[in-house]
């Protein structure tokens, strides 16, 4: 039946205080390095310089930007599992999906190989609310 599916689907959700307790056990500039792509964290460096107008670290705009991220590079690893090598040093990691806004704003998914070199796109949708994010991921299993 596998074979009947021109995508693979995931779906991802994510608690934010979880998220917070992570990164108060560790240097954030860490975590940033390890789970997003030079053009992420570029983003993510910009919204942690904006001035501060929320009262709040689940309301802070950096943290939702690293939330939404995790959550959709776990959901399109999800979708994309057919696709993953089964030798270590062949695993696709974090930085083989990329999600930047496109031109209304919306999340576009890249996929990358090893190198860094794109080998496609997937779909991604990204929604937040209160202490929740939730990711939806499509992927080709061709690419």
């Amino acid at each position: 039946m596998n074979g009947a599916f021109s995508h693979g689907i995931g779906v991802d959700i994510l608690h934010l205080p979880r998220l917070l307790s992570l990164l108060s056990r560790r240097p954030i500039s860490k975590f940033t390095r390890r789970i997003l792509t030079p053009n992420e964290l570029a983003e993510f460096q910009r919204l942690s310089t904006e001035p501060k107008n929320h009262t709040s670290a689940l309301s802070d705009p950096a943290t939702r930007f690293l939330a939404t991220r995790w959550a959709a590079k776990e959901a399109a690893y999800k979708a994309s599992i057919n696709l993953i090598p089964r030798t270590k040093e062949q695993w696709m990691g974090w930085k083989s999906f990329e999600i930047m806004k496109g031109p209304r704003g919306e999340p576009l998914l890249t996929i990358r190989d090893g190198n860094g070199g794109k080998v496609g796109n997937g779909q991604v949708s990204i929604s937040h609310d209160g202490e929740y994010v939730v990711a939806f991921a499509m992927v080709p299993q061709k690419l």
